[in-house]
């Protein structure tokens, strides 16, 4: 077993750690406090070739794998995880699903100006009466020549009005269909701005849709395969809201360790009390084992195995562990890990909705658990538990 990263994806993830640095960190407070969308970042991006990263190289991408991608949201995320939640959405949610769903002609038309960066893509699932139960999605796709007509609100869309390009889901007279539309087509608009808790540099919106058209050669797979294609697009979502939330928490956790190790009371560092100590090393080994987890789904995904479970695992662990490692850092810091002159206020208020989008934890405990019962179903004594999958 090889836990070392190859050598392009060390430097993908040492280019990454280096452009945060740079061009995200020193800016993620300002972003935060004026809930502002950094366009300037995602051109520098575009730049550097990280918007289509993993995009295959004929349709205008980087040509590197998931795992790599994965690297480069953990690291963007740990800077400012408004700004990792967009590229990742952007990827995983707007780009990718054209290229596992659509066909030779929609991967040509679609992929490029998104992997280029020329476009930023969003996924239109959520309604306000539709979370979680995608099945009970009420936009509407009419049927008519050449095309449909499509009608609906769709919320709290990630990228939304920074958004060129958008992958939105209504129900045909087949069932639930995927279309992938510009978001500049007439009958287009947007409702409600988002005022969100935390990842303030990611624009969310909803999205309304009177009567726009979409013509045939727009719609992703058969009419009424929409589910198959929006569950197929959160199994790999999922790994990517895994690696922001490891983000999130390592940036927590460096910051309190730190000021562990500097802060002094009774005569000595914080961090030399044990009370703080035991704090430090539990959020270190929980930030080990999410990022483990996600590293391994993503291998899985790599390797064009089935990944829709081991995807959960490493969304459910991660967002639980960021949320408990951002808490302690507060904590670590005391009063001042409520002042907002700090970032762990920030990391505590950003790793909130990693447990909530790209499916809840509760979600996230449900895919897992069926999975469960599937395998004690196929063989009572083989369900995998301590079997590793890689190795």
């Amino acid at each position: 077993m090889d836990f070392a990263l190859s050598h392009g994806q060390q430097e993908i993830k040492d280019r990454a750690t280096e452009f945060a640095d740079r061009y995200v960190a020193p800016y993620a407070a300002d972003w935060d406090r004026e809930a502002r969308f950094p366009a300037p970042v995602f051109e520098k991006m575009a730049e550097a070739g990280f918007m289509g990263l993993c995009v295959p190289e004929e349709y205008g991408g980087g040509g590197m794998d998931f795992l790599s991608y994965v690297l480069l949201i953990e690291e963007l995320s740990r800077a400012d995880a408004g700004v990792g939640v967009t590229l990742a959405v952007h990827t995983s949610a707007g780009t990718l699903p054209i290229l596992m769903y659509g066909d030779k002609e929609q991967k040509s038309r679609f992929v490029p100006d998104l992997a280029r960066g020329e476009k930023i893509g969003c996924f239109a699932l959520t309604e306000p009466q539709t979370g979680s139960d995608t099945a009970a999605i009420e936009a509407r796709a009419e049927k008519v020549d050449g095309g449909y007509r499509l009608s609906g609100h769709k919320q709290w869309i990630t990228n939304g009005r920074a958004a060129g390009t958008m992958l939105v889901f209504a129900r045909a007279e087949g069932g639930v269909t995927a279309f992938v539309v510009g978001l500049d087509e007439p009958g287009i608009s947007f409702g409600k701005h988002a005022e969100k808790m935390g990842v303030l540099s990611a624009t969310t919106d909803d999205v309304l849709l009177e009567d726009v058209f979409a013509p045939d050669g727009s719609r992703l797979d058969e009419e009424g395969k929409g589910l198959k294609v929006a569950l197929g697009t959160l199994d790999a979502g999922r790994i990517g809201v895994a690696a922001q939330a490891v983000g999130i928490a390592e940036a927590a956790f460096r910051y309190a360790a730190s000021y562990a190790a500097e802060r002094t009371t009774f005569g000595k560092a914080i961090a030399e009390h044990q009370a703080i100590a035991f704090k430090l090393a539990e959020m270190q080994t929980k930030i080990r084992a999410a990022r483990l987890l996600t590293y391994e789904a993503a291998w899985m995904k790599d390797q064009g195995m089935p990944h829709g479970e081991a995807g959960a695992r490493a969304k459910l662990f991660a967002s639980v562990a960021a949320n408990e490692v951002t808490y302690e850092a507060v904590q670590v810091l005391g009063g001042q890990g409520y002042m907002k002159d700090h970032p762990v206020e920030r990391y505590y208020r950003d790793a909130r909705v990693t447990e909530i989008y790209e499916g809840t934890s509760e979600i996230q405990r449900l895919v897992i658990s069926r999975g469960i019962m599937r395998d004690l179903a196929q063989d009572p004594g083989g369900v995998q538990g301590a079997r590793p999958v890689v190795g």
